[in-house]
This record gives C-alpha cells, sequence and structure tokens, in this order.
C-alpha cells in the first residue's frame, strides 16, 4: 500500500548537477523541477505517487505536458513506472508508481569528481557527499536489481545511455545504447580514460565539421568512438573560437536523418 502522508517537497528539491545540466532535459526545463519533485519523494518513501493533475498545479503546466515530461524521464533511464491495478485481475488501472531508473545513480554521481567550479577558483561546498546516507539511499535503489550480485570493487557505471542520447539528439537517429557493439567502443575509449564530456566534445566536433557533407552519414557510433579516429576527433575543432556556434539537433535541420542507416555496412 502506497503512504498517502508525505505530499511532497516543502523546502528544497533535490536536483543533482548531472540531471540539472543534461541538454535534453534543459530543452525542457520543467522537467528537470519535475525529477526534482520525484527524487524528493523517491528519497523519503522508495516511491513516488503524486498525480499528474497535482505535478500540473506545482508546476504551473498542463497534466499533458507532465505526461510528456514523465515519458522523457522514463526514456533516459531516470525512472520506471508500473501500473497499480484495482483488482487481482490486473484490468482496472487506478494509478502508476514511479520508482528510480536504471541511469538515475550515474546521473547523480556525474560531478563528483571535480574539486572547484568550472571558471572558478572557489571550492564547492558539498551539501550531500557520495558517501552519505540520503546520498547512498538513492543510488542503491537505483542499482538494487542489476548490482544485487556485484562484487563490492565492482567497476565504475559507464554512462553509455547519456553518451547515444547525446549523438541521437545531434543527428536525429535512433542508435541504442543496450548494443553490445556501441558498448564495447565506449568502453574501450572510457577505461582509456577518457570521460563523458570527451565523447559529447567528439560528437560536437565532427557534427560541426561534417555538416552540409557526405560525410555527415559516418556520424555513428561505430566510427566516432573508434580507437583509431577518437583522440583525432577530440581535437578536430576549437568550437570556442566560432561565435556563432551551431546548437540545432545536427546543428541544423537540413542535415539527413540518419535513423535508418545500416551502421554496419558503414566503411570505418
Amino acid at each position: 500500500m502506497m503512504d498517502k502522508d508525505f505530499k511532497g517537497a516543502r523546502a528544497f528539491l533535490m536536483i543533482p548537477v548531472g540531471i540539472a545540466r543534461d541538454q535534453d532535459l534543459l530543452d525542457n526545463s520543467k522537467s528537470i523541477l519535475l525529477m526534482g519533485e520525484i527524487l524528493s519523494m523517491l528519497n523519503v518513501t522508495g516511491e513516488f505517487f503524486m498525480s499528474n493533475a497535482e505535478l500540473a498545479k506545482r508546476l504551473k503546466t498542463t497534466p499533458r505536458t507532465i505526461k510528456r515530461y514523465l515519458i522523457l524521464l522514463e526514456n533516459k533511464g531516470l525512472i520506471k513506472r508500473t501500473n497499480v491495478y484495482a483488482d487481482k485481475e490486473k484490468k482496472v488501472v487506478v494509478g502508476r508508481k514511479i520508482t528510480a531508473g536504471d541511469t538515475l545513480g550515474t546521473y547523480m554521481s556525474l560531478g563528483w569528481g571535480q574539486a572547484r567550479h568550472e571558471g572558478g577558483d572557489t571550492d564547492v561546498t558539498r551539501v550531500v557527499t557520495p558517501t552519505s546516507p540520503k546520498y547512498n539511499k538513492l543510488i542503491d535503489q537505483s542499482n538494487r536489481t542489476t548490482n544485487k550480485d556485484s562484487p563490492a570493487d565492482a567497476e565504475p557505471q559507464i554512462p553509455y545511455q547519456q553518451i547515444i542520447d547525446y549523438l541521437n539528439t545531434k543527428t536525429g537517429a535512433k542508435y541504442r545504447a543496450t548494443t553490445k557493439v556501441y558498448q564495447k567502443l565506449i568502453k574501450a575509449r572510457w577505461n582509456e580514460g577518457y570521460k563523458f564530456q570527451d565523447f559529447k566534445t567528439v560528437i560536437d566536433n565532427k557534427a560541426f565539421e561534417w555538416q552540409h557533407t557526405d560525410m555527415w552519414r559516418f556520424m555513428t557510433p561505430s566510427t566516432l568512438f573508434k580507437a583509431c579516429h577518437f583522440g583525432d576527433y577530440l581535437n578536430a575543432n576549437n568550437l570556442d573560437k566560432h561565435k556563432n556556434k551551431p546548437t540545432g539537433g545536427g546543428y541544423d535541420n537540413t542535415q539527413v536523418d540518419l535513423s535508418d542507416v545500416n551502421d554496419d555496412d558503414l566503411p570505418f
């Protein structure tokens, strides 16, 4: 039975940096506030059960928009939704229960290794640290299924989903983060010391360089993340020198949609 006593956050929302700075969520900014509402309740009850109408009222938007944000959060692996039924035969749905998604732990881990604000010299004061009870409560909930049998020294999580999502955003493609070939390439580069920002830079650099050219069809995981290319692509452009840096999906809306390209047919 779901606990109805907790009515949501009153003082502040829990919004990790990894979520607050995700570009897809920034493009739908109130989805970040929605995730804050969800995290705040998950941290107390372990599950979220507020209605779309109540959420819409809190965030000053519509239930339809809340539904769209929930789909976005679910697609990014931040939450999981399960139906709540009124009967044992599971014929009558009375609501949905939200729990932590598989990638929530990764999003919450982003930024803990940075000791200072970007561009500044002031030390960061950590209100919640990676070893604090509240942080670990949500991380444990997110990883309970996948890491239940993992050894104590299991390797750090690699943000496969965020990397592929970012590439899909830039190209309009529909590559899957669960594809083993892509995971193998990403893991190899990650083990070489490259981080999430490096993958984003590679994608940005080549999207900027290859727009409006025949090379655009090579904006694929198998090309971008291959060992013989990655380092060169990472240093291919200094986008900060361009005052009018493109920021759209493929940097503009005139690129060829890569969603139907068979990655196995590419020569790289």
